[in-house]
């Protein structure tokens, strides 16, 4: 995609190129709500707005923030498999991709690469940022049951738009091998 193309869409948003993933999809909420048939801002001026007219942006505005997810979608793919600076014992086969074993610190690391603070994660995923900080450092201690955590941590991934269920999986068995040396040192 060109970047004509791009600051298209980021215009039909009414965002900054260099907006944030959350700016994104703030930006997306709020005129979706702005254009919709039920828009209480929209009502004064009906007559002069056709249904037409708005369903043409509401298309238009629906468009952009898929292209743009894809587009962040893209650059987090490229950046996952391709620069993996902070991989874990990732293969190196002949040709072959190297799998990343997601941990808290991957987990970490992709967010801050992304540009995302804490605090915008736990807006947008509704996980406190105790949790979500003690999931990145891996405090199994300070962490909720099994169940809950898995919950969390597929939120958190699709968040950062990786493969939620790889990761959960992953920080999920890191959590149960913590677990049972834990049981097996009382």
């Amino acid at each position: 995609m060109t970047k004509k193309e791009l600051k298209k869409y980021f215009d039909i948003l009414e965002i900054s190129p260099e907006a944030t993933l959350m700016e994104i999809r703030s930006a997306y909420s709020r005129l979706k709500k702005l254009y919709s048939t039920d828009s209480v801002v929209i009502s004064p001026i009906e007559d002069e707005f056709s249904i037409e007219e708005r369903q043409k942006i509401l298309e238009q505005i629906e468009d952009a923030y898929t292209k743009l997810m894809e587009q962040v979608k893209e650059s987090q793919d490229r950046l996952v498999h391709h620069e993996r600076p902070f991989a874990a014992g990732h293969n190196t086969m002949e040709g072959e991709e190297a799998s990343i074993s997601y941990s808290g610190q991957v987990l970490r690391q992709i967010r801050e690469k992304m540009g995302i603070e804490l605090f915008e994660v736990s807006l947008d995923t509704k996980i406190r940022v105790e949790l979500l900080e003690n999931i990145e450092q891996e405090r199994f201690d300070d962490l909720p049951p099994e169940v809950y955590l898995k919950g969390h941590i597929i939120n958190y991934a699709n968040y950062l738009l990786l493969d939620s269920q790889k990761a959960a999986a992953d920080y999920i068995a890191r959590y149960r091998a913590w677990e049972k040396a834990n049981k097996e040192e009382k």
